[in-house]
C-alpha cells in the first residue's frame, strides 16, 4: 500500500513528541491526536475523527492494528516503534476474539517477519516487540494453531546470523517471563493452562535450544563481526537460560527461586539433559571463562541447576554424579578462587551454598567421596567470608544459613560415624569463634568510621544471629565457652572502666565513648546468648544443654546486676539502647524455651545460689522486676518502654504465666499501686500508646485471678477512685477547664480505655461498669462539655467508644437490666456535648480540619456505630415511650455528616488506600451509615433531602473505592435503603389491614409505614439519585475486573426492583456503545441477567441474581471480551 510520505512524517512527528515533550500541554495535545487517529474503541474518548489526517479509514479495531502496521513498515524511528507495538498490544488484549482467523495469522506473521528484517532493533524496542509477541501468543494459544509453534518459529532466528540469534533470544526470554506472570490480570484459569502447554510443548525444546547455543559459545565456534555482537550474545543466552530454570513448573504462581522455597519442581522430560554426561560441569568451566558480570549470570544458573529436584534423576546413581558434579566445581571455585573478587559472584556463589545445601539433605552427601574435604574447604572459604563484610556485606546469612542447616540435618540424621561428627563440631567451633570475634571487630570499625550498626535493623541482626545459635548447637558446651571466654575478659573491662568514672578518673568524654562501645559489644554478645538459649527447643533436649544455658543467663544478670548499680548513680545519663534492647531480646528467647516447660529445671542450678531464682515463678520476678526498673529510668525513651511493655504484654498473655507472677510480692505491689509515681513514662504526654499497653497488660493480670469478686475489684480500682476524686470536686464548666485537669482527664481516659480494652468476659465487664458508670460517668460528660471542641476530647470519646463496644458480647445485660439503654443515653448526651460545639469551630487549613474535628467526628461516629449494631439497647422502648435520646444521637450524627464538606469526604474515600488515617476514618463513617440505615434512620418522623441526598453521594463514592471494607459498608448501606423503600412500596400496594383500633397499629409500627413517610417522598422528588447510583455499580460490576460481585449485586438487585424501566434503558444503552461486532454478544450476556429472577427481595432470589451476574463476569472473561464503558 502506497502512503503519503507528508503522513508519515506527521505520525514520526506526533510520536517524537509523545515521548519527548516540551510541556505538559504539548503531550496531553499529542495524545489526544494519536488516540483519534489509532483508536482503541474501549471507550469513547477513542472516536475516529474523519477531519484529521489519517493512514486510512478506521472503523473496527482491525482497521487500527493494520494502520499500525503501516506506520511501522514506512517508519524506522524507534518512537514510532515503541507507540506501534505498545497500541498494538492495547488492542490486541481489547478486541482480539473480534479479529478473523486470517487477520491472527498477519498479525503474528508479521510481527516475526518485522524482528527478522530489524535484527539491529533497540534493546527497549525488541522488549515491546516481544510482549505483543507474547501477549497475541496467550490470547490465540487454543484457537490458532501456528501460534503453538514458538520453538520452530524462532529457531529460524537462532539458526541465521549472530543478530537474529541475539534479537530471537531476546524475544524468546521475554516470552517465557511473561507467558507465565505470578499473576493474571484476568482470565486466570485460561491463561494458566495455556502457560502449562507451553511448558509441555515449548519450553523443553527452548531450553535445549538454548543449551545448544551455550555449548557453541564455550567451544568458541561461533564467528563474530565485533567483540559486543560476542558479549550480547552471551548475555541473552544466559537471561533466557535463566528464564527457562526460573519457570513456575507447578503453575501455583510462586517464586519458586525465593530463598525459602529451594526445589524447583522441573519437569522428568528435562531429566536426559540433567544426566548428560558433563552438563554441569560446562556451566562451571563458563563461569571460570567468562568475565563479570556475565561470570554472575553464569553462577546463578548454577544456583538454579542445583535446586532441582530429586526426583529429577532416574536413579540414585545420577543423582549422586549430580551432586558430585556440584561438590566438584565448588570445590574448584573455593581453591581458585575463581572471580571471587567481584562482589555480584562473591553473592551469588555464597547463595549456591545455601541454596545447594537446602536441597541436598545430609544422607545423600556424607557418604561421597571427598566430602569431609570438600567441608573443609567450604568451612575455610566460610572464616574468609565473615572477614569480607566490607566487601560482601550480605552473604553472611547465606554461609551462616549453609551451616545451620548441615547442623539441622545432625538432629534427624543418625547414622553418621564419629570421624564426621567430630569434624562438624570442630567446624562449627571454628565458625562461632571467628564470627563472634568478627562481629566485635566490626563493631569497633563502625565506632571509629561512623559506619551504621546492623542492630539498627533489629528484625535482619536477629534472623541472622538465630542462625548462629542454631550452629552452636551442633558442639554446644565448646560454642558457649567462647561465648562465655569472650565475656568475661569484658565485663572486667566494663567493671573497670565504671570503676574509674566512679573515682573521677576519667575524662567523661573518653568514657562515655568507650563505655558506648564497649556496652554496644555487650549488646551483641547478649543477642547472641538469647539465639543460644531460644534455639533449645529445636534439639533434643539434655541437662547438659540446660546446665550450660543457665551459665549463660547467669552472664547476663550479672551484667544487669552491674549495670544496675552503675546507673544507680548516674541513672539512664550513660545507659546504652541497644544493651537495654538486648536484654529484653534475651528474655523473650528464655520465656520461649523455658517458662510453662516442664523440663529445664537445670537451667536454674547456677542461678539458684547468685540470684535466689530456683524456679519460673522466681524467674519471672526477676524479668518484670528488670521490666519495672526500665519503666522507671527510661521514661523518655518511649521505644525502649514501648519493647519492654511488649515483653511485659508477652507474660502476661498466657494465664499459666500470670498466675505465676500473681504470687510475686513486686507484681501484687504494682497491682495494688498500679499508678506508681515511679513510673515516670506515666506522668509524661508522649506515652500514650505505651499508657495503653501497660494498662492493658495490668488488667489482664488482675482479671486472671480465680473467684474475682466485686470487693477486689474495687480494692483494686482505688488508685483510680483516688485519681477521680479531684475530678469530682468539680462542679461547675469553668473549674474543668483548668489546665492541670486537662491532662488529668486525659491521663485517666487513656489508661481507662487500655484497662477495659482487655476485657472479654461478662463478668468482668459487668463489674467495671458497676463500678464506673453511677459514679464516674457524669464526671465523663462534664468534662466533654467542659472542653469541647477541644482536641483533648479525643480520648475521652475514644474511651466511650470502647465502653460501648460489644465485644464478644461483654455487654449481655440481664433481659431486665436497663444498663444498655443507660449506656446508649449517656452516649447520645456525650455526641451532644461535642457535637453541637464542634458544628461552629473553624478551622484554618485542611490539616487542622483532620487533625482537630475529623478524628473526634470519626470516633463520634464510631460511638453510634457500636450502640446501633452492639444489640444491647431496645431501641423499640426508646420509640415506643418517644425518648429523645436516640432522636437527638440520629439528629446530632446526621449534623456531624453534613458538617464535612462532601469534598473533604471525598478526599478520605479516595486516599483511604493510600492513607492509614483516611482508611480508618472512611471504614467508620461508611459502617455507621451502614448501621444507622438498617433501621433506626427510617424510624425517623422526618429527613431532610438535603441530607438524604448527602448520604446516598457518600455511600456512591464508598462504593467506587477500591477498599473492600469500604465498599462493602457503601454496598450494605445502599442495600438497606433500597430494602426499605421496597417494603414502602409493597405496604402502600396493600389495601388498609381490617383493624378496630387502627392508631394502635400505626403507633406501633411507627413512623416507617406512614403513608407520607420522607423516604418515599425523598426518592419521588430525586429520582436521579436512584438512578445514578445504578449506574455507578452496575458500571462497577460490568467493566471493573475486579470488582467485589457479592457484595455489589445485593445494591443493584434492589435497584434494579425499584428503578426497572431505567435499568431496561441503562442496559439497552451499554448495548449501543460497543462495538457493533459486540453488540449481539453482549446483548444476549445481560438479558441473561434477569433469567430466573422474582423481583422480590428474599435471599433466595437475591442469591439468585448474584449466581447471574457471577456467571455473566465468567463468561466475559472466558471469551476475553473488553467492554466499552459508559461516560457517567
Amino acid at each position: 500500500m502506497s502512503v503519503p510520505v507528508e503522513k508519515i512524517n506527521y505520525y514520526t512527528t506526533l510520536c517524537e513528541q509523545l515521548y519527548n515533550p516540551k510541556s505538559s500541554e504539548e503531550r496531553t495535545r499529542t495524545e489526544a491526536l494519536l488516540e483519534q487517529s489509532f483508536p482503541l474503541f474501549i471507550d469513547s474518548n477513542n472516536i475516529y475523527n474523519a477531519n484529521q489526517l489519517h493512514l486510512l479509514s478506521i472503523n473496527t479495531p482491525t482497521d487500527t492494528t493494520l494502520a499500525l502496521r503501516i506506520l511501522l513498515k514506512h517508519s524506522p524511528n524507534p518512537y514510532v516503534q515503541v507507540f506501534c507495538f505498545s497500541r498494538l498490544k492495547l488492542v490486541i488484549q481489547a478486541h482480539f476474539t473480534l479479529f478473523d482467523f486470517e487477520t491472527k495469522t498477519q498479525l503474528r506473521s508479521f510481527l516475526l517477519e518485522y524482528a527478522f528484517i530489524h535484527p539491529d532493533l533497540l534493546p527497549f524496542v525488541t522488549s515491546q516487540l516481544a510482549t505483543v509477541l507474547n501477549t497475541i501468543t496467550l490470547m490465540g494459544w487454543n484457537d490458532v494453531e501456528s501460534y503453538r509453534n514458538i520453538h520452530s518459529d524462532m529457531l529460524q532466528f537462532i539458526t541465521s546470523t549472530v543478530d537474529h540469534r541475539i534479537i530471537g533470544m531476546q524475544i524468546l526470554a521475554i516470552m517465557v517471563q511473561d507467558i507465565n506472570p505470578p499473576n493474571f490480570t484476568k482470565g486466570a484459569l485460561k491463561f494458566r493452562k495455556t502457560a502449562g502447554q507451553f511448558r509441555d510443548t515449548q519450553l523443553l525444546e527452548i531450553f535445549k535450544t538454548t543449551i545448544g547455543v551455550f555449548d557453541e559459545l564455550i567451544r568458541h565456534s561461533i564467528q563474530y563481526s565485533d567483540a559486543n555482537q560476542e558479549r550480547r550474545l552471551k548475555e541473552v543466552t544466559l537471561n533466557l537460560l535463566i528464564k527457562c530454570l526460573s519457570y513456575d513448573f507447578t503453575g501455583s504462581s510462586v517464586d519458586e527461586t525465593a530463598e525459602d522455597i529451594g526445589v524447583i519442581q522441573i519437569p522428568s522430560t528435562w531429566r536426559p539433559i540433567f544426566e548428560k554426561v558433563g552438563f554441569l560441569p560446562t556451566f562451571f568451566n563458563a563461569y571460570s571463562e567468562f568475565d563479570p558480570p556475565l561470570s554472575s549470570k553464569v553462577m546463578e544458573c548454577i544456583v538454579l541447576i542445583s535446586s532441582v529436584r530429586k526426583t529429577v534423576f532416574s536413579n540414585t546413581e545420577e543423582r549422586s554424579k549430580f551432586i558430585l558434579d556440584t561438590i566438584s566445581g565448588i570445590r574448584q571455585v573455593i581453591i581458585n578462587s575463581q572471580g571471587l573478587d567481584d562482589s555480584d559472584n562473591y553473592n551469588e556463589f555464597c547463595r549456591l551454598l545455601y541454596r545447594f545445601r537446602a536441597t541436598i539433605p545430609l544422607n545423600e552427601m556424607v557418604n561421597l567421596p571427598g566430602y569431609l574435604e570438600w567441608l573443609e574447604s567450604i568451612a575455610g572459604f566460610s572464616l574468609k567470608a565473615f572477614q569480607s563484610w566490607r566487601f560482601a556485606p550480605n552473604t553472611s546469612m547465606y554461609v551462616l544459613g549453609f551451616w545451620s542447616r548441615v547442623v539441622q540435618s545432625m538432629a534427624y540424621y543418625k547414622n553418621l560415624d564419629d570421624k564426621t561428627v567430630i569434624k562438624l563440631q570442630n567446624i562449627t567451633v571454628e565458625l562461632v569463634q571467628s564470627y563472634i570475634s568478627t562481629v566485635l571487630e566490626f563493631i569497633s570499625i563502625c565506632n571509629d568510621e561512623g559506619l551504621d550498626d546492623p542492630l539498627e535493623n533489629e528484625d535482619v541482626a536477629i534472623d541472622t544471629l538465630d542462625m548462629l545459635g542454631q550452629i552452636a548447637h551442633c558442639s554446644y558446651e565448646k560454642s558457649a565457652s567462647i561465648l562465655k571466654n569472650v565475656f568475661n575478659p569484658m565485663t572486667v573491662q566494663y567493671q573497670n572502666l565504671i570503676g574509674q568514672a566512679e573515682t573521677n578518673m576519667v575524662n567523661m568524654d573518653s568514657f562515655k565513648e568507650a563505655l558506648e562501645l564497649i556496652e554496644t559489644k555487650f549488646a551483641w554478645l547478649v543477642y547472641m546468648m538469647g539465639t543460644f538459649v531460644g534455639n533449645r527447643l529445636t534439639y533434643s533436649n539434655n541437662d547438659k544443654s540446660d546446665h550450660i544455658n543457665s551459665e549463660l543467663t547467669l552472664k547476663v544478670l550479672q551484667l544487669i546486676n552491674v549495670q544496675q548499680t552503675f546507673q544507680q548513680h548516674y541513672g539512664n545519663t550513660f545507659s546504652n539502647q541497644k544493651l537495654e534492647t538486648a536484654y529484653i531480646y534475651f528474655f523473650q528467647q528464655f520465656k520461649k524455651a523455658y517458662i510453662n516447660e516442664s523440663s529445664g529445671k537445670d537451667v536454674y542450678t547456677e542461678l539458684k545460689d547468685t540470684f535466689g531464682v530456683n524456679d519460673q515463678t522466681s524467674m519471672l520476678g526477676l524479668i518484670t522486676q528488670k521490666i519495672i526498673t526500665n519503666l522507671k529510668l527510661w521514661a523518655n525513651n518511649a521505644r525502649l518502654i514501648s519493647r519492654n511493655l511488649d515483653l511485659f504484654s508477652d507474660i502476661t498473655n498466657s494465664h499459666s504465666t500470670s498466675s505465676k507472677l500473681l504470687t510475686l510480692g513486686p507484681i501484687q505491689d504494682l497491682l495494688r499501686n498500679h499508678f506508681d509515681r515511679n513510673l515516670d513514662f506515666l506522668q509524661l504526654q508522649n506515652q500514650d500508646e505505651n499508657r495503653i499497653l501497660y494498662f492493658q497488660a495490668i488488667s489482664r493480670l488482675f482479671f486472671s485471678q480465680d473467684n474475682m469478686n466485686e470487693y477486689m475489684f474495687e480494692e483494686f480500682m482505688k488508685p483510680f477512685d483516688l485519681r477521680f476524686i479531684t475530678l469530682g470536686e468539680l462542679d461547675t464548666i469553668e473549674t474543668f477547664q483548668q489546665d492541670f485537669i486537662r491532662r488529668a482527664l486525659c491521663d485517666i481516659f487513656i489508661d481507662l480505655r487500655g484497662f477495659i480494652s482487655p476485657l472479654e468476659s461478662r463478668h468482668h465487664f459487668i463489674l467495671f461498669f458497676n463500678w464506673f458508670f453511677t459514679q464516674y460517668s457524669p464526671i465523663l460528660e462534664r468534662a466533654i462539655e467542659a472542653w469541647s471542641p477541644d482536641p483533648i476530647v479525643l480520648p475521652l470519646l475514644e474511651f466511650y467508644a470502647e465502653f460501648s463496644h460489644n465485644k464478644c458480647q461483654r455487654l449481655g445485660f440481664e433481659l431486665s437490666s436497663a444498663n444498655g439503654i443507660l449506656i446508649f443515653k449517656t452516649g447520645s448526651q456525650i455526641l451532644q456535648s461535642y457535637g453541637e460545639k464542634i458544628l461552629f469551630q473553624q478551622f484554618n487549613t485542611d490539616e487542622e480540619r483532620y487533625e482537630y474535628k475529623y478524628k473526634c467526628v470519626m470516633t463520634c461516629f464510631s460511638i453510634m456505630c457500636r450502640g446501633l449494631g452492639g444489640r444491647y439497647v431496645g431501641f423499640g422502648a426508646l420509640w415506643l415511650y418517644q425518648d429523645n435520646s436516640i432522636n437527638n444521637a440520629l439528629d446530632i450524627i446526621i449534623q456531624l455528616i453534613q458538617s464535612i464538606p462532601l469534598d473533604d469526604m471525598l478526599v478520605i474515600l479516595t486516599f483511604s488506600n493510600r492513607n492509614h488515617c483516611y482508611l480508618k476514618m472512611a471504614e467508620v463513617c461508611l459502617h455507621m451509615i451502614d448501621e444507622m440505615t438498617k433501621e433506626q434512620l427510617m424510624r425517623l418522623p422526618h429527613l431532610s433531602a438535603e441530607v438524604f441526598v448527602n448520604i446516598i453521594k457518600i455511600c456512591e463514592n464508598g462504593v467506587s473505592s477500591t477498599n473492600d471494607l469500604v465498599r462493602a459498608y457503601s454496598c450494605s448501606s445502599i442495600f438497606n435503603i433500597c430494602q426499605a423503600a421496597i417494603k414502602q412500596t409493597e405496604k402502600l400496594e396493600k389495601p388498609a389491614p381490617q383493624s378496630s383500633n387502627i392508631s394502635t397499629w400505626k403507633r406501633s409500627t411507627g413512623a416507617s409505614i406512614s403513608e407520607n413517610h420522607w423516604l418515599k417522598s425523598h426518592l419521588d422528588e430525586h429520582p436521579s439519585l436512584l438512578q445514578s447510583l445504578l449506574s455507578t455499580i452496575f458500571s462497577i460490576v460490568l467493566f471493573d475486573n475486579g470488582s467485589d460481585q457479592w457484595s455489589l449485586s445485593k445494591p443493584l438487585y434492589g435497584l434494579m426492583i425499584l428503578q426497572r424501566e431505567y435499568a431496561v434503558k441503562f442496559i439497552d444503552t451499554v448495548v449501543s456503545h460497543q462495538i457493533p461486532e459486540r453488540r449481539e454478544f453482549v446483548a444476549n450476556a445481560l438479558n441473561k441477567l434477569l433469567d430466573g429472577v422474582k423481583w422480590n427481595v428474599t435471599p433466595k432470589d437475591r442469591e439468585w441474581f448474584t449466581q447471574n451476574i457471577s456467571a455473566f463476569r465468567k463468561e466475559i472473561i472466558l471469551k476475553n471480551i473488553t467492554m466499552v464503558p459508559l461516560d457517567l
